[in-house]
């Protein structure tokens, strides 16, 4: 009887032969695209400086071994060395596409290839569809081959259109980021998290300041700016205070993960983070493109203050006839204390200065700088020049000795208001120093510096007097 040989050898071809069909299907698996409509959660950190984390969750579909991802609506500015990219298996490759579409990328894509000319006549009113065969372009002006003859073109000029038969590959309406995975066995929330310039935040403030001078009200906002080409709907704010160095080369992973605040209590209320502080807008916000916001983010009343007027001047070992007429600043002061009415972290930013008249109307009465302030630092903000208070100087002593200079000098100090003022004066020396005579007390804050505080009651005027020791720099020891 004839013997039936069983083949052996399917066994083994059958993992080739699905392998090769999973493979087909990998190779032939269209990509997925992701834009905003699957957005699940959506976070941005801003700093001052030209800086934005953005924490974006979005719901992706089981993805294929090997398949491509496009996800969309991402900072048309982000740095795409620091993207992070979680919870949509491991990343093989990605790619941020920022070729744009445009009627000069089309021209360009488009160079030594043949596309069609359209020309209306104005006059007939017809328009005619050729070939031709797109040489090159420049500025408003390109070249084309037609019917064997070389021709120039004006570029988006009424009366002359291209027209180009599809889209280039790669070629996007608005950038997004191509990634290509090893596969998800489920769908699941991938987390992007990216930094991107684009986005800031800076403080204003809006002081108001009493009559008398010793209690003002301070509201702070915060200004939210977004440059980043895309809208942010909806999202978590947080606001980063501080200096936070960028370097030139790509941040670490790690580092980026880092600047992002994972739990935050939901106040506005800032929270110390590494060596920064962090605050929270206590709502979701909406930050569109080109869009400048502003939010309330710290207000206290009743904050105790003090005004004073400030003059310094700097004391040389040299001649001078000159007499000076200057005005004092206008300086506002107060603590960052809980017992001043303040007690937390205050952000850098402008502080304007308002304060009301005797009918309870505010004016503007200067502005300064307010820098990052911790709790329990004094803040001295110079708002203006003093118009009612006005100190003449001038040099009344020089005389050189052998290993020294011997110099004196006269302020006449003149307040002309209906009330009393206090004035600190301020000497800065810039070599040994010593002060032989003084016509009021003094105190000697440093190696460098020496102050007097000298009331002057209204409409009046006083005489500040001094002499002073200064060693010769010259002098070989």
């Amino acid at each position: 009887m004839p013997k039936y040989q069983t083949n052996t050898r399917l066994p083994t071809l059958l993992p080739i032969i699905m392998m090769g069909v999973l493979a087909s299907t990998t190779l032939h698996a269209a990509p997925l695209t992701v834009d905003a409509e699957k957005q699940k959660d959506l976070s941005i950190t801003l700093y001052n400086q030209n800086l934005g984390l953005v924490r974006d969750v979005r719901s992706l579909p089981r993805i294929n071994p090997g398949q491509t991802l496009y996800i969309r609506d991402v900072s048309h500015q982000i740095m795409s060395q620091t993207l992070q990219v979680d919870n949509a298996g491991q990343i093989l490759e990605q790619n941020l596409n920022n070729n744009l579409i445009s009627v000069y990328a089309l021209l360009n894509a488009y160079t030594g290839k043949t596309v069609q000319l359209a020309r209306f006549n104005s006059v007939t009113g017809n328009e005619t569809v050729a070939d031709v065969l797109l040489l090159s372009s420049e500025g408003n002006q390109a070249l084309i081959e037609q019917q064997g003859q070389i021709e120039t073109v004006p570029v988006n000029q009424q009366g002359w259109r291209f027209i180009f038969p599809s889209i280039p590959e790669g070629m996007q309406a608005r950038p997004s980021l191509e990634i290509r995975s090893a596969g998800t066995p489920k769908a699941s929330d991938a987390v992007l998290t990216y930094l991107t310039s684009g986005l800031s935040w800076q403080m204003d403030y809006a002081l108001v300041l009493n009559t008398l001078g010793d209690q003002l009200k301070l509201d702070g906002l915060a200004t939210l700016n977004n440059n980043t080409g895309v809208d942010f709907q909806n999202s978590k704010v947080l606001l980063m205070a501080g200096q936070v160095n960028q370097p030139p080369a790509p941040m670490l992973r790690q580092k980026t993960a880092m600047l992002m605040a994972e739990s935050m209590a939901d106040s506005g209320a800032p929270q110390a983070f590494q060596d920064y502080q962090l605050y929270k807008l206590p709502q979701r916000a909406s930050l569109l493109n080109g869009q400048t916001k502003q939010v309330s983010l710290i207000s206290a009343d009743k904050v105790a203050a003090r005004k004073t007027y400030h003059y310094q001047f700097q004391v040389y070992p040299s001649l001078n006839r000159e007499t000076f007429d200057q005005k004092p600043d206008i300086t506002i002061s107060f603590r960052n204390g809980e017992k001043e009415g303040l007690g937390f972290p205050l952000p850098a930013g402008t502080a304007r200065v308002f304060s009301p008249d005797a009918e309870g109307l505010k004016h503007f009465i200067g502005s300064a700088t307010i820098p990052n302030s911790s709790k329990g630092q004094i803040i001295n903000l110079p708002v203006g020049k003093a118009f009612d208070l006005t100190i003449k100087q001038q040099q009344t002593l020089f005389e050189k000795h052998d290993n020294s200079i011997l110099s004196g000098y006269d302020l006449k100090l003149s307040n002309s208001s209906n009330q009393p003022k206090e004035i600190e004066i301020t000497a800065n020396f810039h070599q040994d120093w010593k002060v032989t005579e003084s016509s009021h007390p003094y105190t000697r804050v440093n190696a460098s510096q020496l102050l007097w505080t000298i009331s002057i009651p209204a409409d009046s005027t006083s005489h500040l007097q001094f002499k002073t020791e200064l060693k010769n720099l010259l002098e070989k020891n």
